[in-house]
């Protein structure tokens, strides 16, 4: 993941850590949510990795059985290739019989929505997309919106119209990265308490290239955090145990449930970051069902 990389160690030393404080929106929504018993969910962006084989899938897996594999080690994906492609109904199919029935895929939504302004209110690409979701079915987790780096906030109005066509029964989390949405600390909490209307959710990025992004506003009964890390940098470390601390917090107030997708350059790395985030007892997944 390039987006806001840092490739210079030496700057990683200087970088502070601290995540933000809580938004003064957060007590209000999340003491407002029906009482749940929080749920974690932790993956990565994709399961087809040849240096995962000895790792997290048995030696000579073949690529056909990686998400087999994939799915009985994490509990969700972060499924980038959605962004490229929508899927068919059968290769959807085929997905579906790999998994637990405890699984949940978290789409990427298709770049023809999300990077063009004519996608994002384009009704029969809409409609393409959520006859995908409907094929998810209970494999369906949040999608997430990732808009391009160009879409500020004077787009503001077209944003709205995509969430007037978006459908309340597919949760949504929404990924900006343009500068203006986090400028002045007044756009993101007014946008915070209207999402906060339609549990419509706000992606957390946590990259060290780019600490405005790094937010921590809580406007749906999930959040969903893209953890970036830098090859095991000790940085890695202390932010998942920053992480930890934060999402304690969250579980007190009420919050449902938590999406976790751990990214390492080339996601080589992504076991071993994994296996230290779970080693913090918060993030201890239930044993895969089915």
């Amino acid at each position: 993941m390039e987006f806001g990389k840092v490739k210079d160690t030496a700057e990683l030393d200087r970088i502070s850590w601290a995540l933000p404080p809580d938004s003064p929106l957060n007590q209000t929504f999340l003491k407002s949510l029906p009482p749940q018993k929080i749920k974690i969910w932790m993956g990565a962006p994709a399961w087809n990795h040849k240096s995962w084989v000895g790792k997290i899938y048995p030696p000579n897996t073949k690529a056909a059985d990686y998400l087999y594999h994939y799915s009985r080690y994490f509990n969700t994906i972060e499924l980038n290739t959605t962004h490229y492609r929508i899927p068919s109904a059968d290769q959807t199919k085929k997905w579906l019989e790999k998994v637990p029935s405890s699984f949940l895929f978290c789409p990427k939504i298709f770049n023809g929505i999300s990077h063009s302004f004519k996608g994002l209110t384009d009704l029969s690409l809409l409609q393409e997309w959520f006859h995908f979701l409907d094929e998810l079915g209970p494999h369906r987790g949040p999608s997430f919106l990732q808009l391009p780096p160009h879409f500020d906030y004077g787009y503001k109005a077209l944003l709205f119209k995509f969430l007037q066509l978006w459908p309340e029964r597919y949760s949504l989390a929404l990924e900006f990265r343009h500068p203006s949405w986090f400028q002045n600390h007044q756009i993101l909490p007014a946008l915070t308490q209207y999402l906060q209307t339609r549990n419509i959710g706000l992606v957390i990025t946590d990259v060290a290239g780019r600490q405005d992004v790094l937010h921590t506003s809580i406007s749906s009964p999930f959040a969903l955090i893209r953890f970036i890390g830098n090859e095991l940098h000790p940085s890695d470390y202390k932010r998942a145990d920053l992480w930890y601390e934060r999402l304690s917090q969250w579980k007190q107030i009420g919050l449902h449930d938590v999406f976790f997708f751990v990214h390492e350059p080339d996601d080589t790395l992504v076991p071993e970051m994994t296996e230290h985030i779970r080693s913090l007892n918060f993030f201890q997944n239930d044993p895969p069902k089915g």
